[in-house]
């Protein structure tokens, strides 16, 4: 009795061995491998966020002081991006991007214009004037690449930004008036665009699906910003430049 027990426990175990020898271990997934070189990446994006300013300034007139005041309205607004670079690795890549914003600007105009016969009887003066704001950045950007899958694809990107704005900006206005003067309209502004450029930084990430191996289309957001000077009838004033962008379009790479 003892020698059938024995003889079923060994027959049991050596079936066991036997069935774990030939079971096969278990294959591991590959990882995701990005095999192309360069990318391009074609992007309509809105620019969040306004960046609004303003002015104000003493004017003599009549033998008295008076106030010029302008305010700017520069509202968020569509813009456009393209950038494109090269890996230096299985997940880090450099690349350049640029971005185009432009956008009209209204600029409302109060003053207090001194009275011809009288001291201490100021005219109030109002107006606006439709201007113009327009960017151009040029960013300079390190990748970091995550194959999620052999479809989709995540990178996260920053580096130094390269600004040019140009801005319409007033620099006097004209009125008229008529006697007893006692009252003064706005006629027109004097104004011009000045240009300036400043080196700022860019940060974002960006998520790309692929159709196929070189087409595909993602999401990207980014924030770049920078901040310039621009000469104003009191002096000068700092004039923000980018901000928060979001938007998608077409993604290549080769």
């Amino acid at each position: 009795m003892k020698s059938l027990a024995l003889t079923v426990v060994l027959t049991l175990a050596l079936s066991g061995v036997a069935e774990a020898q030939t079971r096969l271990p278990p294959v591991a997934r590959p990882r995701p491998v990005i095999s192309e070189r360069a990318f391009i990446s074609v992007d309509g994006i809105y620019q969040v966020g306004s960046h609004d300013f303003g002015d104000s300034a003493t004017i003599r007139e009549n033998a008295e002081n008076g106030r010029f005041d302008t305010d700017y309205t520069v509202k968020a607004g569509p813009a456009f991006n393209v950038s494109g670079g090269g890996l230096l690795s299985r997940s880090l890549a450099v690349g350049v991007g640029v971005t185009r914003f432009s956008k009209s600007t209204v600029t409302a105009v109060n003053a207090s214009v001194p009275h011809p016969f009288f001291f201490n009887q100021p005219r109030s003066v109002t107006g606006e004037y439709e201007g113009s704001r327009s960017e151009l950045a040029v960013h300079v950007q390190v990748r970091g690449l995550i194959p999620v899958s052999d479809r989709v694809q995540v990178a996260l990107f920053g580096g130094p930004s390269f600004f040019t704005v140009e801005q319409s900006i007033v620099s006097d206005f004209d009125f008229t008036e008529s006697y007893p003067f006692d009252t003064a309209t706005f006629s027109r502004v004097v104004a011009d665009t000045q240009s300036e450029s400043k080196v700022g930084f860019n940060v974002g990430g960006d998520v790309s699906y692929f159709f196929s191996r070189q087409v595909g289309v993602g999401m990207t957001a980014q924030y770049s910003g920078a901040t310039v000077q621009m000469t104003v009838p009191s002096g000068t004033a700092d004039i923000k430049a980018g901000g928060g962008q979001i938007g998608g379009g077409l993604r290549l790479r080769f």
